[in-house]
């Protein structure tokens, strides 16, 4: 059974995760309405539901196992938790596909602006201990 899933952070292509999704189908650059992106740890940012948010990721059509290993590494239920939400691709075309959503409280001041994003580990490393 194949799935849809939005990466907005180490699993994006050139990240440190990304071989996680190594045999995957890229559908696109995508957008997600209701989310707002956060760096809720120097090394790996969270999106959580906020209005008038955007998050801005990758879309991939993945196999079980691949989801399987994903809920994994994102600690589905403890750290992150996956749920469906419409994805808008860059080609105007809308599909469903899982999300991870951070459950943990976001440390003040660290929003990242859709202006700076798609998300970026050394970028958004020196906000971080900048406080910007």
């Amino acid at each position: 059974m194949k799935n849809k899933v939005f990466v907005y952070g180490t699993l994006m292509r050139g990240r440190a995760n990304h071989a996680y999704l190594n045999g995957s189908c890229f559908l696109g650059a995508g957008r997600v309405e209701g989310l707002a992106l956060y760096n809720v740890t120097p090394f790996y940012p969270g999106a959580v539901r906020e209005e008038g948010g955007v998050v801005l990721g990758e879309v991939y059509e993945i196999d079980a196992a691949t989801l399987a290993d994903l809920d994994y590494l994102e600690g589905n239920g403890m750290l992150y938790r996956r749920e469906k939400f419409p994805v808008v691709l860059k080609n105007g075309k809308t599909v469903k596909a899982w999300v991870y959503l951070w459950l943990r409280k976001v440390p003040p001041g660290t929003r990242v602006p859709v202006e700076r994003q798609p998300w970026r580990a050394k970028q958004n490393i020196a906000e971080v201990r900048s406080g910007e």
